[in-house]
């Protein structure tokens, strides 16, 4: 009789996991809800950079040097043509493209700059608190030219949702 019992609950929590919507999961479990919306995505962004020693790097961003962003997502977490971020020393803005996964929110983002040279940010998690965690930004983005400095440089990143 108590097995009877015990499977029943069992099947309940597991139906009531797996139907559960919202952007965090229930008794955490994974539900069909994702990690955050395209609303929650999109907006104002500061990205803080680290520089690392990773890669030899010479007169690259300074570290604590911010990178502003205006992400604008899509419902498919494609990052529309309409985004874009602002070189923090010359204040120039270019393209951002890229994506966000909706339903994890790993991101993989390239800033574009001059013709032919771009950064790579990824990989990074963006969570629908308004950060971004784990992220490494590599410049120059594979196939490119490089952004800043020579030598290929890579930092780690921060970022929060500023509006």
């Amino acid at each position: 009789m108590h097995l009877r019992s015990i499977l029943i609950c069992l099947a309940l929590l597991v139906s009531t996991a797996g139907c559960e919507n919202s952007t965090n999961p229930l008794l955490g479990f994974e539900g069909g809800g994702g990690a955050l919306t395209a609303a929650q995505a999109s907006g104002n962004w500061a990205f803080t950079v680290q520089r690392t020693t990773n890669l030899p790097c010479t007169g690259a961003l300074a570290s604590g040097q911010v990178i502003n962003a205006h992400l604008a997502v899509l419902s498919d977490g494609s990052v529309a043509t309409t985004s874009s971020w602002q070189n923090p020393l010359s204040g120039a803005v270019f393209s951002l493209s890229g994506s966000v996964s909706l339903t994890n929110g790993a991101i993989d983002l390239t800033f574009g700059a001059t013709v032919g040279s771009a950064m790579e940010l990824f990989p990074g998690t963006m969570s629908s608190a308004g950060t971004v965690s784990g992220a490494t930004l590599t410049d120059p983005a594979a196939g490119f030219s490089q952004v800043f400095g020579s030598d290929g440089c890579q930092y780690s990143v921060r970022a929060t949702k500023t509006g």
